[in-house]
């Protein structure tokens, strides 16, 4: 009798210890997903973006896509096709001080007057055919990269001719195992593959998905926040006043080969 009172004790005692450490597991995990939606908000809202760009977050979504990219405080991240500097400014935010944005084809350099986006590296002007050189000039190598972002552009690179073997394993190369790659781009129907990058300035994603896992990614997640299913993918999408149907497909390079 003596034997089974105490070890009905025992046992509630390891009921209570696993109960205050699932507790203490949970809270935990919930102050981590705070702290990276807060990482995530704070970019988006921060005081010093220009109000132009504030105007396209209804189109560009950027609460939603940031989180989507998994790029945080800290890392190194390659933009190609930077142009205006809409997503550039926001992801310098995001990686703050300690992180560095390289911005190919930022044409608008006016946003880096007076150090004011001073972990942004414009790369110099250049045919993404020799980009390999160019991050080699500014001694970025293999693993080097957290993340690389292609943003609306991805089109244009094969419709100017600037996409190659060579370039897709640069990309690859340069990222740290695990780390990933972003595309968002106007959708094409989705096996029109490049049929529509010069006529509608759109994309197949079925072929965008087959070209990067041929070069060695894995496709980590997609995400539909940028999708309008009114688009039936044949006029320009400029007619949808940013609003077209895009798609999102963030790529990995897997962790061990």
């Amino acid at each position: 009798m003596v034997f089974e009172k105490r070890s009905s004790l025992f046992f509630r005692r390891i009921t209570a210890s696993g109960t205050l450490l699932l507790a203490m597991v949970w809270q935990h995990a919930f102050a981590v997903e705070s702290q990276a939606a807060d990482m995530y908000t704070k970019a988006v809202q921060h005081e010093k973006r220009l109000s132009k760009d504030i105007e396209f977050d209804k189109k560009r979504k950027p609460a939603d896509i940031l989180p989507f990219t998994q790029i945080k405080t800290g890392d190194s991240v390659l933009e190609l096709g930077a142009g205006g500097g809409y997503t550039t400014e926001l992801v310098s935010w995001l990686v703050g001080d300690t992180g560095k944005v390289y911005a190919h084809f930022l044409y608008n350099k006016a946003r880096l007057k007076d150090n004011r986006l001073a972990n942004v590296i414009p790369l110099r002007d250049h045919s993404l055919i020799e980009h390999n050189t160019v991050l080699e000039e500014i001694n970025v190598g293999e693993n080097d990269l957290d993340a690389i972002i292609i943003f609306f552009v991805l089109h244009d690179i094969y419709l100017n001719s600037e996409m190659s073997e060579q370039l897709l394993t640069t990309l690859y190369s340069s990222l740290k195992p695990g780390g990933k790659l972003i595309i968002l781009d106007n959708a094409a129907k989705p096996d029109e593959g490049l049929s529509q990058i010069g006529t509608l300035h759109r994309i197949g994603e079925n072929f965008v998905k087959e070209e990067f896992v041929k070069a060695g990614f894995v496709i980590d997640q997609t995400t539909d926040v940028l999708r309008n299913k009114a688009d039936q993918h044949t006029k320009p999408w400029g007619d949808f006043n940013g609003l077209q149907d895009r798609f999102a497909i963030r790529f990995k390079k897997p962790e061990s080969l």
